[in-house]
């Protein structure tokens, strides 16, 4: 393959790749269409699939700024169950009370995990796994293994209700998709998200402080796991202990899909929502076509493997096109 031919392939992939999503999601809504026609598109179904990806969605936007700065949150998934499990536990303190020390302590558990990768230079992978063992450690502890019924029945209305036609998580994750999307795209703060990702040498020479705004994305990544965490409680008016399970694993998949990358330096608010909307209608689709439960996981790993190894793939042309060019 020549030099122009190689031009052209590299440029047709990377659009591919860019609009792989929009593809997906739209090949997807389309089959499931054929496939189930009476139930697929029905309002019930759409209403459902609407407020079932909300909670994902939530913490999708707090995984994204964190690999944005080529980082990974694990313990998302431990921090919702937990989230979950306070918000129902100490409902006897007061709703507000009880919302309020489920959101602190995700805030606490991100500052934690932000503070390790930035201040002590610990891999961000090897800090989140840890803090996922560490807070699932504590649910069970908690929990006793055993699930948590909520008393209050009013409590249910912030996971359960709607505000005219659209329900009320999927109200607050499109708040929080606006908010995520001027924070990262028109904010100082954003900008030096995308910079610490980009090259975080040539961005600390730049007098950024590289610490203060790791720290403040994975603090964001723990509030939104716990954000969603209490949504969820409030849905299902409980906790279990096997909540949040899939949660890291599925809304990676669904930020990556989205356009951000585990090298860091890439992605955005609407991307991780598109991502983690085209995997709800693949989830949404494999149940209502009965397919079995465990095959559905594995089907979810392998997209994740996939979608990992495209990102690598393409950005490492990407980086040797850079290196050749220079010599």
């Amino acid at each position: 393959m020549n030099i122009s031919q190689r031009d052209i392939f590299e440029n047709v992939f990377g659009r591919i790749i860019n609009h792989t999503i929009i593809i997906l999601l739209l090949g997807l809504t389309f089959l499931f269409s054929i496939l189930t026609p009476e139930v697929f598109l029905s309002t019930d179904n759409i209403h459902n699939l609407a407020r079932q990806i909300s909670f994902n969605t939530i913490v999708a936007f707090g995984q994204v700024t964190v690999l944005i700065t080529k980082g990974i949150d694990l313990s998302v998934g431990s921090v919702l169950a937990l989230s979950a499990a306070i918000v129902i536990g100490f409902q006897d303190l007061g709703i507000v009370i009880a919302i309020i020390l489920a959101l602190l302590m995700g805030i606490v558990v991100g500052f934690l995990n932000g503070w390790l990768v930035s201040k002590i230079k610990i891999p961000a992978f090897i800090v989140t796994l840890g803090t996922m063992t560490l807070v699932y450690g504590i649910v069970l502890t908690y929990t006793k293994q055993q699930s948590i019924i909520g008393k209050i029945d009013s409590f249910t209305i912030l996971g359960s209700g709607s505000i005219g036609p659209l329900p009320i998580p999927t109200l607050i994750m499109l708040i929080l998709l606006f908010i995520f999307h001027m924070m990262l795209n028109y904010t100082k703060p954003g900008r030096y998200l995308y910079a610490i990702g980009s090259n975080e040498q040539a961005t600390f020479q730049a007098s950024v402080r590289i610490v203060r705004y790791k720290i403040l994305a994975f603090t964001i990544s723990g509030f939104c796991a716990a954000l969603a965490g209490v949504l969820l409680a409030s849905r299902l008016n409980s906790s279990s202990i096997h909540i949040g399970q899939q949660t890291a694993l599925f809304v990676i998949t669904g930020c990556i899909m989205g356009g951000a990358s585990i090298l860091g330096g890439k992605g955005s608010a609407l991307g991780a929502f598109l991502g983690v909307l085209t995997l709800g209608v693949l989830i949404n689709g494999m149940r209502l076509l009965s397919v079995f439960t465990y095959n559905q996981l594995a089907i979810q790993a392998l997209l994740f493997i996939t979608v990992v190894a495209v990102d690598a793939f393409y950005v490492n042309k990407v980086k040797n096109r850079i290196i050749k060019s220079k010599f």
